[in-house]
C-alpha cells in the first residue's frame, strides 16, 4: 500500500475493521476512504464484489487509485474524490450492500488541528460531523445493507446514538483493548438499515502481550502467526 511519506499515515483501525468485517458482500462502499485500506481489503476478501471509495482529499484519493491498480483491483474499484455530506452522492442511489468508514475522530472543542492541513481534515470532524457521515452512509445502502465503523471508545455513547438516529440498527460491537488489562481504545460496530433486533457484544479484542502482538491480533493484522510484535 503506497501512503505518504509525510502527512497523514494510517494505523491498524483500517485493518481491524477490514478482519471485523464477515462476508458476504457484493457492492462496498468506504467513506474517508484515505489510500483505501478498508475497502480495498475488503476486496481481496470477496472477489467478485466492487468498491467505491470516496476521499476528499487529493493527495490521498490518487493514492488510493494507484494502490487499486498496484494490487490488481483497478477494474473493480472507483474512486471519487468529492466530500460525501456537502456533495451527497445522490447519483449512486441506495444500492451497496456495506458502507465502511474508518472516519475522523476528534471534534474540534478535543484540542488543536494539526497543522498540517492534510493529517487536520484526516483526524479532525473539519469537513464533516459524525452525525452528518452516518446520514450519508444510509442513504447509498440497499434495504437491509450493513453499516461498519472503527471509532474511539469514549464516543461509544454518541456513535450508538448516531447510527439510531440516522436509521442504522447496531447489531454487533466489539471492543478492541491495547492489553487485557487496559480500557479498550477503540470500538468495532456493525449496524443495519431497517434491521431490528438485539446489541451483540463480542468478546474483546486485545491486542498486545507486552510488546508482543496476540496471535489473534497477527491474524486480523495479516501477520504470520509465528510473527513478532
Amino acid at each position: 500500500m503506497w501512503q505518504p511519506r509525510d502527512g497523514y499515515r494510517f494505523s491498524v483501525d483500517p485493518l481491524l475493521l477490514v478482519d471485523f468485517v464477515s462476508p458476504p458482500f457484493s457492492q462496498v462502499i468506504d467513506f474517508c476512504a484515505g489510500v483505501g485500506v478498508v475497502g480495498l481489503g475488503l476486496l481481496t476478501r470477496a472477489p467478485h464484489a466492487q468498491a467505491t471509495l470516496v476521499e476528499l482529499q487529493e493527495r490521498l484519493a490518487g493514492l488510493a487509485a494507484r494502490n487499486a491498480e498496484h494490487n490488481g483491483l483497478g477494474e473493480r474499484v472507483t474512486v471519487r474524490r468529492q466530500n460525501a455530506v456537502a456533495e451527497p452522492l445522490a447519483d449512486l442511489g441506495a444500492r451497496y450492500d456495506l458502507a465502511v468508514a474508518n472516519p475522523p475522530y476528534r471534534r474540534l472543542e478535543d484540542g488543536p488541528a494539526s497543522p498540517v492541513a492534510e493529517v487536520a481534515i484526516a483526524q479532525h470532524e473539519l469537513e464533516l460531523t459524525l452525525e452528518s457521515l452516518l446520514v450519508a452512509m444510509r442513504r447509498v445502502l440497499a434495504p437491509g445493507g450493513r453499516a461498519a465503523l472503527v471509532y474511539p471508545a469514549a464516543r461509544l455513547p454518541a456513535l450508538l446514538a448516531g447510527l439510531e438516529a440516522a436509521g442504522l440498527q447496531p447489531l454487533r460491537l466489539r471492543c478492541v483493548h491495547s492489553r487485557a488489562d487496559e480500557a479498550a481504545t477503540r470500538v468495532l460496530v456493525e449496524a443495519r438499515k431497517g434491521a431490528r433486533g438485539p446489541l451483540v457484544i463480542e468478546p474483546p479484542l486485545v491486542l498486545r502481550v507486552g510488546d508482543a502482538y496476540t496471535e489473534e491480533a497477527r491474524r486480523a493484522l495479516g501477520e504470520p502467526p509465528d510473527a513478532g510484535g
